[in-house]
């Protein structure tokens, strides 16, 4: 019975290893190459079942069943070898000459060992039973080890060249066929000298163990570099996504956020607001005086350096603080953290500043500000009609003071 505990030993540790490609997984969820070897895995499978069945039978010396069961052994090996060389080949996406030439040897493999075993049924051309169930093996049987040895070889031959000039996981795969190459060849050899060891079993079951390492490592690479993909992929989606964003919310003039990006944080400060998240924060609104008149009078350029210099000016005073522009010469700063700490400094530097430019001919801007904290009406809208009607006096009021001055 220690010949029989190989095979049950190796069908055990072939279902372990390759479980998830031989049960969890469906044929249509596979590509060519793991549907190959899913089909190599249950031929190795079945060769392991026959084998392990040889033994009771050859003990119990039924003759004809044993005669049966031995015969199939051998189609079940010659099964292996096509879809091995079939696995190979699509596992390595080669589809050179040698690799058609390699296919259709595998299939005349099996094929002569068709007509070989049924010719064995007439003329003992591979193995035979004495009558008192001696088991015996002939030429056709050795001829049938010495190819597989053949084939090993020469496919052996094949990947060292391509080893040596390929990097990565076209690297692994060759290297995989190549160990399960040798192993093979090794024991093929001594399953050719003695029969009644199943030395055939041994070496599939070490072979698909050290080709399931390979695959599985294979496997997690080809996942890592997707997953690499598809990252790469997302950051530059989100890179592109954000220069579109930057482009939809930003005002090409100034830089500054844009109206549409005003209405969508109006909505977010709303909403932060009915939720009781947001209560210390404010708003100033702004405007610059003589747009129009410089326009009309220097031209559109010098309105544009205008709105630019007068951008500037509250983007440096509000440094903490999202600035908008919201019209023509009209801006909104929302003031909170820092910003709305220190609100009162900032803005008598801000009006300070604009005081100064009412003498140096710098750009005017009227300012209103309006705390949140301070409204007995709640309410952005009632927050915003406060500042602008501030920001709407200031504006007199610097009118004003230029009138005088000229």
């Amino acid at each position: 019975m220690y010949y029989s505990s190989i095979g049950i030993l190796a069908i055990l540790i072939l279902f372990i290893n390759n479980f998830s490609i031989l049960i969890k997984t469906s044929n249509r969820d596979l590509d060519p190459a793991h549907l190959a070897y899913k089909r190599f895995l249950y031929s190795i499978a079945s060769f392991y079942i026959a084998d392990m069945l040889w033994s009771p039978l050859y003990i119990l010396n039924v003759k004809v069943i044993n005669f049966v069961e031995t015969s199939l052994y051998f189609v079940f090996m010659a099964f292996s070898v096509l879809l091995w060389i079939q696995y190979v080949f699509l596992y390595l996406n080669d589809k050179s000459l040698f690799a058609k030439i390699l296919l259709w040897v595998g299939k005349i493999f099996l094929i002569a060992q068709i007509l070989v075993l049924i010719t064995n049924f007439f003329f003992p051309i591979a193995f035979w039973f004495e009558e008192d169930g001696t088991y015996h093996t002939s030429i056709a049987r050795n001829l049938n080890l010495a190819t597989q040895v053949l084939v090993c070889l020469v496919m052996m031959i094949y990947m060292i060249p391509l080893i040596l000039k390929t990097q990565g996981n076209i690297k692994r795969r060759h290297q995989a066929i190549l160990v399960f190459c040798i192993d093979m060849i090794i024991f093929i050899t001594l399953q050719a000298l003695d029969p009644f060891i199943p030395y055939y079993s041994i070496g599939c079951m070490l072979g698909t163990c050290l080709l399931n390492t390979f695959v599985l490592e294979d496997e997690k690479e080809a996942r890592r570099e997707q997953l690499e993909s598809i990252l790469k992929i997302e950051k530059m989606q989100e890179m592109e996504l954000g220069t579109t964003r930057k482009m939809a919310y930003s005002d090409p003039l100034t830089g500054v956020k844009n109206k549409m990006a005003y209405l969508e944080d109006v909505g977010s400060f709303e909403q932060k607001i009915e939720d009781d998240f947001l209560k210390d924060f404010g708003i100033v609104i702004f405007d610059l005086n003589d747009l129009k008149k410089t326009n009309d009078t220097l031209g559109h350029d010098a309105g544009d350096k205008y709105i630019k210099e007068g951008s500037r000016l509250i983007c440096n005073s509000f440094k903490h603080s999202p600035v908008y522009r919201i019209g023509g010469d009209e801006f909104v700063v929302f003031l909170s953290g820092d910003d709305y700490k220190n609100h009162k400094t900032i803005l008598i530097e801000f009006n300070n500043t604009i005081e100064e430019n009412l003498t140096t001919g710098g750009v005017i801007i009227a300012s209103g500000f309006a705390d949140y904290a301070t409204l007995e009406e709640k309410g952005f809208m009632r927050l915003f009609e406060i500042a602008d009607r501030k920001m709407y006096e200031r504006k007199q009021e610097l009118k004003a003071k230029k009138s005088q001055l000229s």
